[in-house]
């Protein structure tokens, strides 16, 4: 790859929020210089991810999912488990929550569970569909100390290291897209907010005797949240038996499953069936079992003059409800909003337009934060072990479940509408 001196955008970070934007940039005509500190992919690494189920999904919602079709990758994600409905009920009251499902002859997709190589794959092919103007240069890693930007009068100028050589790309805008420790943020001396929910998540995939049915579930217990994703499947034969499991639990009980489950692997189906009702009948296999801990961030600005941060860098929020990468995907749709206007009104790209996009876009990140924390506080905290507030938040459940309205309200945010 030859690199140009000058760019309209470099965006570090080439994960699903940095590539998507990269994208849809190039398309625009723009000149996008995309680094990542991560080896270049092959046609051979593909393959032998895609030929593996990934126990992990992302729960793509519509507008998402738009975004991927505007951009011309969403027809290329053959291995997909779209869904029509969506189910929440607490294990410890009454009440549930159904979204969708309604017209069973012509169901309306809400979102789709897609793995992430299967989305990594659709966005790199497009991506080489675009050297005009999009280069990508992997192995990429960012000068430190303080090195990595110069501000320039008319831009930015971004210093790194690529393949034991030392070069400085100019960006009219430079995008940091580059994950919850994002080194952009760190240089640019953003200040974060943290709040550790001492949760650990153990997500693994399951086969169920029952078929996910283009179901979505979730459990609220009191330990935390248990989502049952459908899996898109990955033999002819799998009819629809397999789940994405995401389990939140107290961090201490969760490494205290996961050492059981070394010990016996039984364990952790009779864990998984107990803790499920069993919605889906028995589990007859597991796959994948991996962990992470949970936290939330948000930074306390999304830009400092050129250079702003979108996706992970910029916020980060609990997992219960599948909406991290939709809000950096959200992230990309308000840029790419913002970068449409000020091409119509013929103006130049500048600190402005990351202005323009933080406005449309932090004070929504920050309340869907919240609101993701409170409703993990109300079913999974030592206050939701009250008799009274468990019967409190039974009864709002029940109402909700019954009004109309606010389900459709509930419904129209879940899918990106809000």
């Amino acid at each position: 790859m030859k690199l140009r001196t000058n760019y309209d955008f470099i965006i570090i970070g080439a994960g699903t929020v940095g590539m998507a934007c990269a994208i849809a940039l190039a398309q625009r005509e723009y000149s996008v210089l995309l680094l990542d500190n991560k080896p270049a992919p092959s046609a051979d690494d593909f393959a032998k991810r895609l030929a593996q189920r990934d126990a992990r999904v992302y729960a793509l919602n519509t507008a998402s999912i738009a975004l991927f079709d505007a951009v011309g990758v969403w027809q290329n994600m053959t291995r997909r488990a779209d869904y029509t409905a969506m189910q929440v009920w607490a294990k410890d009251g009454r009440g549930e929550l159904k979204f969708g499902g309604d017209d069973v002859l012509h169901p309306s997709i809400l979102g789709s569970m897609v793995e992430p190589s299967v989305i990594d794959h659709a966005l790199w092919q497009k991506s080489l569909m675009l050297s005009d103007h999009l280069h990508i240069g992997y192995g990429a890693q960012l000068l430190g100390d303080g090195m990595a930007f110069d501000v320039l009068s008319d831009g930015v100028m971004v210093r790194f290291v690529m393949d034991n050589q030392s070069y400085a790309a100019r960006a009219s805008i430079v995008l940091g897209a580059d994950g919850r420790g994002s080194m952009v943020r760190t240089t640019l001396g953003i200040e974060l907010a943290r709040l550790d929910y001492h949760q650990t998540a153990i997500c693994c995939a399951i086969h169920t005797d029952k078929p996910h049915g283009q179901t979505a579930r979730q459990a609220m217990l009191p330990t935390g949240t248990l989502a049952l994703l459908p899996l898109a499947d990955l033999h002819a034969d799998d009819g629809g038996h397999w789940q994405s499991v995401v389990w939140t639990l107290p961090s201490a009980l969760a490494y205290d499953y996961l050492d059981k489950f070394k010990q016996d692997p039984q364990f952790l189906l009779h864990e998984l069936e107990q803790a499920s009702g069993f919605e889906l009948g028995a589990i007859s296999q597991v796959e994948s079992v991996a962990s992470f801990p949970l936290s939330a961030q948000m930074a306390a600005r999304y830009h400092i003059g050129r250079v702003g941060l979108m996706g992970d860098a910029a916020h980060g929020v609990h997992p219960l409800a599948g909406q991290g990468l939709n809000l950096g995907l959200a992230d990309v749709i308000a840029l790419l909003d913002s970068v449409d206007k000020y091409k119509h009104q013929h103006r130049k790209l500048d600190a402005r337009l990351l202005h323009d996009y933080e406005r449309a876009v932090k004070g929504y990140n920050a309340l869907m934060m919240h609101s993701f924390s409170m409703i993990n506080f109300a079913f999974a905290s030592g206050v939701a072990d009250l008799h009274s507030f468990g019967f409190v938040r039974s009864e709002v459940m029940n109402l909700l479940s019954k009004n109309r309205a606010a389900m459709a309200f509930f419904e129209q945010h879940a899918n990106g509408q809000g």
